[in-house]
């Protein structure tokens, strides 16, 4: 299972400079709001977006980008709102 440090270990092995700590704070939020929500397959949902952005990550795509993946889901699975 893919975690918030392999995608970060992705990011700076091909962008060092990167803002790391946006991805943090999508991440920290996206975990909140999904908390006790499971996939399926009984699997916690988180998995989901994290997958999502590491692939994001391995393709090289800026940090807004990685976030977006990480949110993604979050307002239509969640009680977040856009606002």
């Amino acid at each position: 299972m893919l975690r918030l440090n392999d995608i970060v270990d992705r990011v700076h092995s091909t962008r060092p400079a990167a803002n790391i700590e946006i991805i943090h704070k999508a991440y920290v939020f996206t975990a909140k709001v999904h908390h006790g929500q499971l996939r399926e397959s009984g699997e916690p949902y988180l998995i989901h977006p994290i997958n999502v952005s590491y692939i994001l990550a391995d393709w090289n795509l800026d940090e807004e980008t990685i976030v977006t993946g990480l949110l993604h889901d979050t307002v239509e699975d969640t009680v977040a709102t856009i606002d």
